[in-house]
C-alpha cells in the first residue's frame, strides 16, 4: 500500500509519542548512512589514512604498530585501528565502507546512550520528552558527517557520553552513601576505552566538567566517590599494554611523534593551517548543527528555576568548560566541537517542552534564532547547487537532482519547526510530534546531502578518476608514481604500492623501469620534462585528469607519463 506524503507525516507524528520511535530513528538514520558508506568515495585527508592504515593492519597482523604505507603513523592511538581493521576483515578490505562501519556503531550507541542519559537526568518527563534530545543528537549534520566517514570522533562520542553518564550518576548521588559504586567503575572504564581512541580529550573533558561543578558547588566531598586509585589503575590496565607494546616495537619514537608532532603544535598554534581566532565556533555552531539549531531559542523560554536543579548545571558546566578551552586553543577544526553537542541538545530538548514566555524580547529572540538557523539550511542548499555545477562533471545532474530533492525536505523541515513555534504552550504532545518530524526529515536531508550531493561530485573524487584512466590502459600496470600529487586517498584506491616521488625521482624511475606509469601534476611538468631531458628519457604524454583537490582547495590537472605510446582509442573509450 503506497501513502501520500501527508499521511507519512502523520504515521510519523503518532509514531513518535511511542517507544517505537527509537527504533524508527535508529532505523532511518543507519540506512541513510549506509547508502552514503557504499555512494562516497574515500575522501582526503583523514579518512584515507586511517582507512589505509587499517588496512595495512589486517594485511600484515601487525596489530601494535601503525603505518601509512612505510610511515609510522602516530597520530592517534590504536582503538579506532583494531575495530576498522576488525570490521574489513569481516566486510573486505577492498571497500572504504567496510572502515566505516564503526563509526555507524559509535552514531548508534550516542543516540541510545543520549536517550538512557535524559531518562536519568529527568526522570519525571515523559516519553516524548525523552525521545527529543535524541531526535536533535541525531539529525545534527556533525554528527552525520562523522557517521559517514572512517574516523575516530564517532567512536569516542559515543565513549564520551558513557563517561559523562557515569560521572553525571556519581555528581547526582554524591549525598547518597548507599549508592552503587558501578557508575565509577563505568566512568574509568568508558574513559580508558576513550584514551585508546583518541588520547587525551576523554580525561580533559571529565576534568574541565568536575572542576566546574567544584566551583559551582563549593564542595568537592563528592570526588572521593570517583576512587581516583581504583580509576587509574583501571586505565593503566586497559591502556598500559599496548602503551608498552608500542614504545618496545618503536623503540619510543610512536609515543614522541605523537606528542611532539601532533599534540603539542594544535595547542601552540594552528595545525596544517586550520588555525582560526577565538569565538569560531560560537560563529558557527548553527551550521555545524542544523537542523537541531532551529530549536536553540528555546534555551530563551528558561528562568533560574531551570538552571537551580542539578541536571540542567551538570549539562551547563559540561558544555560551557569544554567550549570555552576549545574556543581559545588555536587550531580549529569542526569536530572538535563534538563532546559538547550532547549536552547542548539535552538542555534544549528540556527547554522546548517549557511553555513559550510572555516576555516579547525572549518570544523575539526565540523567532529569530530559528530564523537565522534556517537562513544556514538555505545556506548548505544552495551550496550544494553550487557544487553541483562546478564540480558535479558528468554526475553533476544527479548532484542537481538531489539538491531539488533536498529542497522539498528544507520545505518540510521548516513547516514542522514554524508548526512548533507557533503551537499553543498548552499542546506540549504536538509540540513533541512536530520536531520529532523535523528531526526524522533533517537526518534524510543530511544525509542525502552527503550521499547524494557529495558522492556525486565527481571531480572531487580525483582517486577514483585516476583509477578509471589507469583501467582503460591495456596490460597490466606493475609500478604506478605520482609526482606533485600525494594524497592518501590515491594509496587506498591504487594500494600502498603505489609511489609517491618528487620529479627528479619519477624521472629517473622512468628511465630504470620504461614499463612504469608515472602520474604528474601539472604545476610540476616542467620539472619533469626537464630531469627526463637530463636522463635523455623518452616519454609520451598518455592522457589527461582535470579534478579537484579539496585538501588543498584547487584545481588541479594530472598527466599519465609513460615510455609506450598508448592508442587514444582505448584511453578514451
Amino acid at each position: 500500500m503506497l501513502y501520500s506524503g501527508y499521511e507519512i507525516v502523520e504515521i510519523t507524528k503518532r509514531i513518535s509519542n511511542h517507544r517505537i520511535s527509537l527504533w524508527l530513528l535508529l532505523i532511518c538514520a543507519s540506512l541513510m548512512i549506509l547508502i552514503g558508506h557504499g555512494s562516497i568515495e574515500v575522501l582526503d585527508r583523514d579518512e584515507a589514512r586511517f582507512a589505509q592504515a587499517s588496512k595495512q593492519m589486517v594485511q600484515t597482523a601487525d596489530i601494535i604498530t601503525v603505518r601509512f604505507q612505510e610511515e609510522l603513523r602516530a597520530k592517534k592511538p590504536i582503538g579506532i585501528y583494531w575495530l576498522q581493521s576488525a570490521s574489513a576483515s569481516l566486510f573486505g578490505t577492498d571497500k572504504i565502507s567496510s572502515y566505516r562501519f564503526p563509526s555507524l556503531l559509535g552514531y548508534i550507541l550516542s543516540i541510545v546512550l543520549s536517550f538512557l542519559f535524559v531518562k536519568n537526568l529527568w526522570p519525571d518527563s515523559g516519553y516524548l520528552q525523552q525521545i527529543v534530545p535524541s531526535s536533535l543528537l541525531a539529525c545534527s549534520l556533525i554528527i552525520l558527517a562523522e557517521a559517514h566517514i572512517a574516523k575516530t570522533d564517532s567512536i569516542l562520542l559515543s565513549l564520551i557520553l558513557a563517561q559523562q553518564f557515569s560521572l553525571w550518576l556519581c555528581y547526582k548521588n554524591r549525598f547518597n552513601i548507599n549508592a552503587s559504586s558501578s557508575a565509577t567503575k563505568w566512568f574509568w572504564i568508558s574513559m580508558a576505552f576513550a584514551i585508546l581512541v583518541k588520547g587525551p580529550i576523554a580525561p580533559f573533558l571529565a576534568f574541565v566538567t568536575i572542576f566546574g561543578l567544584i566551583i559551582i558547588d563549593r564542595d568537592w566531598s563528592w570526588l572521593k566517590r570517583l576512587n581516583f586509585l581504583s580509576g587509574l589503575l583501571i586505565i593503566g590496565f586497559i591502556c598500559l599494554p599496548w602503551v608498552l607494546a608500542v614504545s618496545f616495537a618503536t623503540e619510543g619514537v610512536f609515543l614522541s611523534q605523537a606528542i611532539q608532532t601532533d599534540f603539542l603544535p594544535k595547542l601552540k598554534s594552528g595545525q596544517e593551517s586550520h588555525g582560526a581566532p577565538p569565538g569560531l565556533y560560537l560563529l558557527t555552531i548553527l551550521l555545524f548543527v542544523f537542523p537541531a539549531s532551529i530549536f536553540f531559542g528555546a534555551l530563551f523560554r528558561t528562568n533560574a528555576q531551570f538552571w537551580r536543579s542539578d541536571a540542567s548545571r551538570f549539562c551547563l558546566i559540561w558544555l560551557l568548560s569544554y567550549w570555552l578551552i576549545i574556543e581559545l586553543i588555536p587550531t580549529k577544526l569542526p569536530h572538535y566541537i563534538l563532546p559538547i553537542i550532547p549536552a547542548l541538545m539535552m538542555l534544549i530538548g528540556r527547554a522546548i517542552f517549557i511553555p513559550i514566555s510572555e516576555i516579547k524580547w525572549r518570544r523575539r529572540a526565540e523567532i529569530i534564532m530559528s530564523f537565522l538557523s534556517c537562513l544556514f539550511g538555505i545556506f548548505l542548499l544552495v551550496g550544494g547547487l553550487w557544487a553541483s555545477a562546478k564540480f558535479g562533471a558528468e554526475n553533476g545532474a544527479y548532484a542537481f537532482a538531489f539538491v531539488i530533492f533536498g529542497m522539498l525536505l528544507m520545505g518540510g523541515i521548516f513547516f514542522a519547526s514554524f508548526k512548533w513555534i507557533k503551537n499553543d504552550t498548552r499542546e506540549v504532545t504536538k509540540r513533541g510530534q512536530y520536531i520529532f518530524l523535523a528531526c526524522i526529515l533533517g537526518i534524510i536531508f543530511n544525509c542525502i546531502f552527503f550521499s547524494g550531493i557529495i558522492g556525486n561530485l565527481k571531480s572531487l573524487h580525483v582517486a577514483s578518476l585516476i583509477e578509471e584512466k589507469l583501467e582503460k590502459l591495456p596490460g597490466k600496470k606493475k609500478i604506478i608514481a605520482l609526482a606533485g600529487y600525494h594524497e592518501p586517498s590515491t594509496v587506498f584506491t591504487l594500494g600502498e604500492d603505489i609511489l609517491l616521488i618528487n620529479t627528479e625521482e619519477a624521472a629517473l624511475l622512468l628511465a630504470e623501469a620504461p614499463e612504469a606509469i608515472i602520474i604528474v601534476e601539472s604545476r610540476q611538468i616542467d620539472q619533469f620534462k626537464s630531469a627526463a631531458s637530463n636522463l635523455n628519457v623518452v616519454f609520451h604524454q598518455s592522457s589527461q585528469i582535470k579534478g579537484f583537490n579539496i585538501s588543498k582547495g584547487q584545481f588541479i590537472e594530472l598527466y599519465l607519463m609513460s615510455s609506450i605510446k598508448f592508442d587514444d582509442k582505448d584511453l578514451n573509450s
